[in-house]
């Protein structure tokens, strides 16, 4: 098992940063979880107080300007830092690219590209004064491959990918590690859907993945997993 580590969890009030919470909190990592979503947010982290894990929530919509600012205040303010960044939260609706606004166009790139490069940026400074750190970045396998109906969405994870491997390159030599997480389909809320409703071998339990998720911090110091893409058995990929 890992030594406690401070993370820092967005989307963290359902789906699979709602799992990731409950597998790092029983493992007694401090957490500080995000998302937009009061109500929920403040359950998630009762629940992993009461796994034994210190947590705290901080709300906050991470596509507006100044949120992630804020967020990396709380972490800051709540544990001093944190060593572990996930990158989970992010939309991306399903339809024809003319059916979004320019509005929803802004949010898109704003939460699911923007957001996990300002948070890096906010939080890197501390990772890299420790000497130790990690960023992993919650992708999906469409940054390799397009899907009609969600071009807005697929940039962002191209751009992600992209993103994430020159900044592992840029930092490996001191320390830290940049992980991208590119799943297949997940049995989650997400775009609508009801979590649960879907037969593991076509769509990955949240919990499964959060498992594989929360075991790249076992790896030892001198191994990285730069990328790793998961996918349901029967899966389209």
């Amino acid at each position: 098992m890992a030594d406690a580590r401070r993370v820092l969890v967005t989307g963290a009030s359902r789906g699979l940063g709602a799992a990731l919470a409950r597998k790092l909190a029983a493992r007694g990592h401090p957490l500080l979880l995000v998302a937009r979503d009061e109500a929920q947010l403040a359950q998630r982290a009762a629940e992993c107080r009461t796994a034994g894990a210190p947590a705290v929530h901080c709300a906050a919509d991470l596509a507006l300007a100044g949120e992630c600012a804020r967020v990396a205040q709380a972490a800051a303010q709540a544990f001093g830092g944190v060593d572990v960044l996930v990158n989970n939260a992010g939309i991306g609706p399903y339809r024809p690219f003319t059916e979004n606004t320019p509005e929803d166009l802004v949010r898109i790139v704003a939460l699911n590209l923007t957001a996990p490069m300002l948070l890096a940026h906010a939080l890197l400074p501390g990772m890299l004064a420790r000497g130790h750190g990690h960023v992993v970045n919650i992708a999906s396998d469409l940054a390799r491959r397009p899907l009609a109906r969600m071009a807005p969405y697929v940039a962002t994870k191209f751009g992600l990918l992209g993103f994430s491997g020159s900044l592992h390159r840029e930092l490996r030599a001191q320390g830290l590690k940049v992980t991208t997480v590119l799943p297949g389909i997940i049995d989650s809320s997400f775009n609508g859907a009801a979590e649960g409703s879907r037969e593991a071998r076509w769509a990955m339990p949240t919990a499964d993945l959060a498992q594989q998720v929360v075991a790249l911090l076992d790896l030892p110091p001198h191994l990285v997993a730069d990328e790793i893409a998961l996918h349901p058995a029967d899966g389209d990929y």
